[in-house]
């Protein structure tokens, strides 16, 4: 008998149904980009259920869900460089931000900036922000690309690490769905 609320079993073995629709690495890489680069939410929407429902498949989905907010993030760096020639000019102007000011903050950014894309990947901190500062101000591509791929990818790979090693036996004896329940009961029920 299951601890969990019956809507929860209900979902879980729907997930699976889904992950084994085909169709999983699609979802989980648009959801990446557009996650990376347009809606606010967490990246892990639809890697880390899919996930839990195929453990199996944990660590390929977190190569995707990584791919796909590494690339919508960098197209935010590329939108925060172009605006950079705002930022310099009129902007600068109105807040009385010289020259010199943004040269000193630009030093410190290349010196520093990668830590903090970094720490925006691995937190619950807004990447997009990070992203788009980070090419604003004038971080250097390379230190932001490190910074960020280091990061996706730890944070992804630990969390199918965490689903490999435990976590989706774990979600199974919660909801009593067995890891065959979908394929010996056919569809999940409604």
């Amino acid at each position: 008998m299951s601890s969990a609320p019956p809507f929860l079993t209900r979902f879980l073995l729907r997930l699976r149904q889904w992950a084994d629709a085909g169709w999983s690495n699609t979802v989980v890489l648009g959801w990446g980009l557009l996650q990376g680069c347009i809606f606010p939410g967490l990246a892990d929407l639809f890697f880390l259920p899919l996930a839990l429902a195929r453990p199996e498949r944990a660590y390929r989905l977190a190569l995707v869900a990584t791919a796909g907010t590494v690339i919508g993030s960098i197209l935010l760096y590329w939108v925060g460089a172009e605006a950079l020639s705002v930022l310099e000019g009129p902007l600068a102007r109105f807040f009385n931000y010289s020259p010199e000011a943004f040269t000193e903050y630009r030093a410190r950014l290349a010196e520093y900036g990668a830590w903090a894309i970094l720490a925006s990947t691995l937190s619950p901190l807004s990447t997009k922000l990070t992203s788009i500062a980070s090419g604003a101000i004038g971080v250097p591509f390379a230190a932001f690309a490190a910074a960020l791929l280091a990061g996706r990818l730890t944070r992804t790979l630990a969390l199918a690490w965490l689903v490999r090693n435990g976590g989706a036996q774990a979600v199974a004896r919660w909801t009593g769905a067995s890891a065959d329940n979908t394929r010996d009961r056919g569809s999940p029920p409604s």
